[in-house]
């Protein structure tokens, strides 16, 4: 199945064409939407930590719009990618570690927003609520792996040679 993925068109233009426009681009949007959604996270984690007291909590709601199109740009680009090189990337673990933690980054990510942003109670007067520290840092540390786990994607021996995965 992972090699009828991969010799779909438009794995195979991603993975072989010379243009600047497959698999350069594809990357440097992957990185771009990563950066986008990384970002803004660690900035709502940051603020909840106590980092610029002076942005109102309520304000942070407005990055969730730009944190779900950064979203869309590595869903399609990390689509793209996938499919380029399924056969690799499906049997890798790390991979895999990697979606798990994007997932749960998002998830913490809602759940920062429906909790503690969304609630005009939980915001008053511009304290953190309970809870929101403990969450934030957690997002901080989900993310942070996310992004070691999809560096180390491109290191596969490596990853076999340290821990036999």
């Amino acid at each position: 199945m992972l090699q009828t993925i991969e010799d779909l068109s438009i794995g195979v233009w991603v993975r072989e064409s010379p243009s600047i426009f497959a698999y350069t681009l594809v990357l440097s949007l992957h990185a771009i939407g990563l950066a986008i959604v990384l970002g803004l996270n660690a900035l709502i984690a940051l603020r909840l930590l106590g980092v610029a007291p002076a942005i109102p909590l309520s304000a942070l709601r407005s990055f969730y719009g730009t944190i779900w199109f950064g979203f869309a740009i590595n869903a399609i680009s990390g689509g793209m990618l996938f499919i380029a090189s399924a056969t690799n990337m499906g049997t890798m673990s790390v991979f895999w570690i990697k979606m798990a933690a994007v997932a749960t980054g998002m998830i913490l990510s809602l759940r920062l927003k429906s909790k503690f942003l969304d609630d005009p109670t939980a915001t008053a007067g511009g304290a953190v609520p309970a809870g929101a520290r403990s969450m934030a840092k957690w997002s901080l540390a989900v993310w942070f792996f996310a992004l070691i786990a999809g560096r180390m994607t491109g290191y596969p021996e490596l990853i076999t040679r340290w821990f036999g995965i």
